[in-house]
C-alpha cells in the first residue's frame, strides 16, 4: 500500500524510476507545480474554513468557550471513528456532558455520515431533534454515573464479535489489562428506544466499569474526557480483533497475577493524572507510577492533530481516507 508519508516526501518506493518516467512527472513540469500549488491553496483555504467556522460558534452568545472547545473534540472522536473504520453509515453514537453537574450532553445527530459532522451539527440532548437511541443509553449513564464526562458507543465489527461469543471479552494481550476487571454486560433488548431501558443500562454497567458490552449489539466506552472514552474505545475494538483472530486456536494465557498487577499499573495511573502530583503516587510495589499509561493522555495530541489534517482534506476534497486496523 502507498504510505501518505511516503508519497509527501517523495520516496515511495512503488514510483517509476527516473529513466522511464514521464517528463510530465517531474517535479520541474509545469503540469506537476501547478497541481502542486493547487493542492495547497485547496489544504489552506480548508484550514481558514474550519478557523472561520470556530471562531463563528465562539461567537454564539449562548455557548460558553467550553462549549465551542467540546464540540470540536467531538468532532474530531466523530473524524477518528470514521478514519478507524469503527463507524456504522450515521448509526451509533458519541456524547460528552456539557456540565459537570447536569445530565445534558451534546451528540451525534443520527442524521450524518460520521466523516459529516460538524462542531455546529452536533445537538443538545434536550433538543427536539435528539438522537432517540443516544438519548435512551447515554442519558442512562449520565444520570448514574456523575464520573463519566463522555461516552463513546459504536457497533464496530470486532467488538460485536466478541459480544456474540459465549465466554465475553478474553484478556489475552497487555492491552487487554487495562480492561481487566472493569467490563461489564448487558443483555439486548432490542433497538433502544424504550426509557425503560435507562435503568436497566445503568445497573448493568455498574458503579465503577469503563465498558459496557453489549451482547447482540456493540458496546460503549466512558470516561471522564472525550479523549478517555474515544482511546479506551480504539484499544477495545484492537483487544478484540485479536481474540477473534486468535479463533479456536490454542492460546498463551496470561497468568492472573500479571493481568491483576498491569491492571493497577493502568488504575493507578489514572489517580496519579487526576488526584494526585505525580511524586504522591506509587504502585503497590513502590515504584513510581506512570501517568502517561492512562487511557488518552499520551495519545489524544497525536489524535488531535491526525483530526485536524482529516478535517482539512474533507474540507479540500469532500473525502476522508478510511485506515484499516
Amino acid at each position: 500500500p502507498v504510505s501518505w508519508d511516503l508519497l509527501h516526501r517523495g520516496e515511495n518506493r512503488g514510483q517509476p524510476h527516473a529513466r522511464h518516467r514521464s517528463p510530465l512527472m517531474s517535479s520541474s513540469s509545469p503540469l506537476v507545480v501547478g497541481a502542486t500549488a493547487g493542492v495547497a491553496a485547496l489544504a489552506w483555504g480548508a484550514y481558514f474554513l474550519l478557523k472561520k467556522k470556530t471562531a463563528s460558534l465562539s461567537k454564539d452568545d449562548a455557548m460558553s468557550a467550553e462549549e465551542v472547545a467540546l464540540r470540536e473534540e467531538l468532532t474530531d472522536a466523530h473524524i477518528l471513528s470514521h478514519h478507524y473504520g469503527f463507524d456504522e453509515l450515521v448509526w451509533n453514537h458519541i456524547s460528552a456532558r456539557l456540565e459537570t453537574d447536569k445530565p445534558d450532553f451534546l451528540v451525534t445527530s443520527g442524521e450524518e455520515h460520521f466523516e459529516e459532522v460538524q462542531p455546529e451539527t452536533l445537538v443538545k440532548s434536550s433538543s427536539a431533534n435528539a438522537n432517540i437511541t443516544a438519548d435512551v443509553i447515554h442519558s442512562a449513564i449520565y444520570k448514574a454515573r456523575p464520573d463519566v464526562g463522555a461516552i463513546v458507543h459504536h457497533h464496530s465489527t470486532a467488538v460485536a464479535a466478541v459480544g456474540v461469543l459465549e465466554s465475553g471479552l478474553k484478556y489475552l494481550t497487555q492491552d487487554a489489562a487495562a480492561f481487566y476487571g472493569l467490563v461489564s454486560y448487558h443483555a439486548w433488548e432490542g433497538i433502544s428506544e424504550d426509557y425503560d431501558e435507562c435503568e436497566r443500562l445503568a445497573k448493568s454497567l455498574g458503579p465503577t466499569a469503563h465498558t459496557l458490552i453489549m451482547r447482540n449489539h456493540g458496546a460503549l466506552t466512558v470516561g471522564r474526557t472525550v479523549a478517555e472514552a474515544w482511546t479506551r474505545y480504539f484499544f477495545l475494538e484492537r483487544v478484540c480483533r485479536v481474540q477473534i483472530l486468535c479463533g479456536s486456536n490454542a492460546v498463551v494465557e496470561p497468568p492472573v497475577a500479571v493481568l491483576e498487577h498491569t491492571a493497577e499499573q493502568y488504575v493507578v495511573a489514572t489517580k496519579q493524572e487526576t488526584e494526585a502530583p505525580a511524586a504522591e503516587t506509587t504502585e503497590p510495589n513502590g515504584q513510581p507510577a506512570c501517568p502517561e499509561f492512562k487511557h488518552g493522555l499520551a495519545e489524544w495530541g497525536a489524535l488531535k492533530r491526525l483530526a485536524k489534517r482529516l478535517r482539512a482534506m474533507r474540507s479540500a476534497t469532500h473525502v476522508i481516507p478510511v485506515r484499516c486496523m
